[in-house]
């Protein structure tokens, strides 16, 4: 059963987010949840693996298709929720949206998309590589977090997440290795810049060892990674990563933002205007 929404989110949880740019919150998702949704997303896996993967016809036109990314020790999912009526139940069903509004001070939240880790083995690649969200973002905003749900446990063994404290607060922007290194904005620095900040043996770092139905929600600024999974752990690490577009998000590509074609063909995003209900609905308060 769910603990009440005020026993999930208190003053000390916002301001630390606020604060730090990532905070955690204990037993938001019971035992039952994360491992039906670490099945549901095994199970999308093993389909999408062999051609078999049911595409939702109903499923918002504001995300590119499902894909699959693959590296030593790990397995990425993206944008597989909407094709999945367990998590697409999950997400609108859920105290999900209210706790992430709540944590940020949104009046509203809006669903974006998703990525789930899941991480196997003991390579150091089963590391997360440091870096933030916010680089290759098509919007503008602070309150463009990413939402991470622990549905397995993620002791100091399991690979889990590292941030560098007040990163959230960095007046700029990044130039992410995975946009076009012939293009630069002024506003971004370079990922040199990144790299130098997390190797200083002096940085605020921060690890968030997570039980099983923990959440952190991340700032789209904060510089984080993962630490990998050791020889002696066994079974997944499976991590559900939402990410959510608030009240201040408006619609601001740029030559370095990824490009997502379905929305750019709908013409119905503006730049400097908030994303619209047509393509995203309000998830919390309901619309």
């Amino acid at each position: 059963m769910t603990r009440p929404i005020d026993e999930l989110v208190t003053d000390q949880h916002i301001a630390h987010y606020q604060s730090e740019g990532c905070v955690r919150v204990e037993r938001v998702f019971d035992a039952e949840t994360c491992t039906q949704l670490a099945r549901t997303l095994n199970d999308a896996l093993r389909a999408f693996d062999a051609g078999t993967l049911q595409r939702a016809p109903d499923a918002s036109p504001h995300q590119n298709p499902p894909s699959v990314h693959r590296g030593d020790g790990q397995v990425q999912l993206r944008n597989f929720a909407q094709h999945l009526p367990i998590l697409r139940e999950w997400l609108w069903n859920s105290v999900a949206a209210e706790v992430v509004a709540r944590l940020m001070g949104a009046r509203h939240v809006r669903y974006w998309m998703d990525a789930s880790f899941i991480k196997e083995g003991s390579s150091a690649e089963s590391a997360t590589p440091w870096h933030n969200d916010e680089c290759t973002f098509p919007f503008r905003g602070e309150m463009m977090p990413s939402f991470w749900v622990a549905l397995t446990d993620v002791p100091m063994e399991n690979a889990p997440i590292v941030t560098l404290a007040r990163s959230n607060r960095d007046p700029w922007r990044y130039h992410s290795p995975m946009s076009d290194p012939a293009a630069f904005e002024l506003e971004h620095i370079p990922w040199s810049h990144l790299e130098r900040r997390v190797a200083d043996p002096n940085a605020p770092r921060r690890v968030w060892p997570c039980a099983m139905g923990d959440i952190l929600l991340i700032h789209p600024k904060t510089i984080h990674a993962s630490l990998p999974r050791t020889a002696q752990y066994a079974g997944q690490r499976i991590a559900l990563t939402t990410r959510w577009l608030g009240d201040d998000v408006v619609w601001q590509p740029n030559r370095l933002a990824i490009r997502i074609p379905s929305i750019e063909s709908t013409g119905l995003m503006k730049p400097g205007a908030p994303p619209p209900d047509e393509l995203f609905p309000k998830v919390w308060p309901r619309g």
